[in-house]
């Protein structure tokens, strides 16, 4: 059985780090198309609307490795403490400096700047709960602050979600609660992206992950392989089935289910890739991806803009071939720039902050390490 006891060390779960690659990098070729209004193939149409799900699965992954990391571990003050630093710690590095970046980009443009008390919304990682700053400053950071207010809540939601059927109740809880929310959110005329970045919504992806972390717990590992691909047939089975759920007239409530069943699949998937993850997905190259993604993720749309400025993806789309090698080549590029800029935030920025609240954590609770360093879903 591969039960995840409370003990001090956890095993590295290789099959987890590597879904992040393939959440950062769906997201990476989803802007590619909508910032830069690269010419897709019919073929490949669908990664115009689907591959925003890689978020999603950024915040199933967050919530399975959290569980995974510090399940028993949260029993006292001090162990409290220590995750929230850490968490901090962990987040605040690059995404103070992607903050601060684009803010300095606002300028050079010569754009309003932002007022001093929604830079300190997103300085305080509460930009989130505001209805005109739910994106934040830097782009794509919607969904930091999202995390960091699922985090907030993690202790109390870790301490609820202690078996299977609990994590169950949670998440259709969670699911009534995105309902609700949008419904409300129609009526009342609120900014559309309040409503759909907002934690309310999203919280469904999290429920998935701790659901996950629950048949972890009780699943024989040999059975990853079957998990995994059973998950990626799923998977193409809720991208197929989406004319049905999203089909004019069809009702706000059923389309906002549809968009939180989406983290069924994607909790299998995750359940799948730590027990036992097939070579083909999970290698030393999706892992190294996946060790960056948080840097990829953030740095990414500041990489499109930069290349679109310089007139980069305005002269891949004149050459002679069509979407089905202008659009790839884009896709390239983009990746070959993000990657070894990804990798320098790694060494240089997210480290420091990760070494830090390591040492943190030894003062605070002063024994072996109370858990692995988690993913983190951006």
């Amino acid at each position: 059985m591969a039960a995840a006891a409370s003990h001090a060390y956890r095993p590295h779960l290789p099959g987890v780090e590597s879904l992040r690659a393939y959440a950062a990098f769906a997201i990476v070729i989803f802007h590619v198309i909508h910032l830069t209004q690269a010419p897709v193939p019919h073929s490949l149409e669908f990664m115009k609307w689907f591959f925003g799900y890689g978020v999603p699965l950024f915040f199933v992954v967050s919530a399975f490795s959290l569980a995974y990391g510090y399940e028993g571990k949260l029993s006292t003050k001090a162990q409290t403490t220590e995750f929230y630093l850490r968490r901090v710690l962990r987040i605040a590095p690059l995404y103070y400096l992607a903050v601060a970046v684009q803010l300095m980009s606002i300028k050079a443009q010569g754009y309003d700047m932002p007022s001093l008390g929604d830079i300190a919304l997103s300085l305080g990682f509460v930009f989130n709960l505001s209805p005109h700053m739910v994106d934040g400053i830097a782009p794509a950071s919607w969904s930091i602050g999202v995390e960091m207010l699922f985090y907030a809540a993690f202790p109390l939601l870790l301490a609820i979600a202690t078996t299977l059927p609990r994590a169950i109740f949670l998440t259709a809880i969670f699911a009534a609660g995105a309902v609700a929310y949008t419904i409300i959110g129609s009526k009342l005329k609120v900014n559309p992206s309040f409503v759909v970045h907002g934690l309310a919504f999203n919280l469904p992806y999290f429920g998935f992950g701790l659901i996950a972390f629950q048949l972890f717990r009780l699943t024989p590992a040999r059975l990853g392989w079957y998990l995994t691909f059973g998950a990626l047939a799923l998977t193409v089975a809720a991208w197929a089935a989406a004319p049905i759920f999203n089909r004019p007239g069809g009702g706000m409530y059923r389309s906002v289910l549809y968009m939180a069943a989406w983290g069924a699949p994607f909790g299998l998937l995750c359940l799948g890739m730590a027990l036992r993850p097939p070579g083909l997905l999970s290698n030393p190259v999706t892992q190294f991806l996946g060790k960056i993604s948080f840097g990829v993720y953030l740095a990414h749309p500041q990489v499109i803009f930069g290349l679109s400025r310089l007139g980069v993806y305005e002269a891949i789309q004149r050459l002679p071939g069509g979407s089905g090698l202008t659009f790839p080549l884009a896709v390239l590029v983009t990746c070959a720039a993000v990657i070894p800029l990804a990798w320098g935030l790694f060494v240089f920025v997210e480290t420091p902050g990760i070494q830090m609240g390591r040492r943190i954590a030894r003062r605070l609770v002063p024994s072996p390490p109370t858990a692995v360093e988690p993913p983190v879903a951006a």
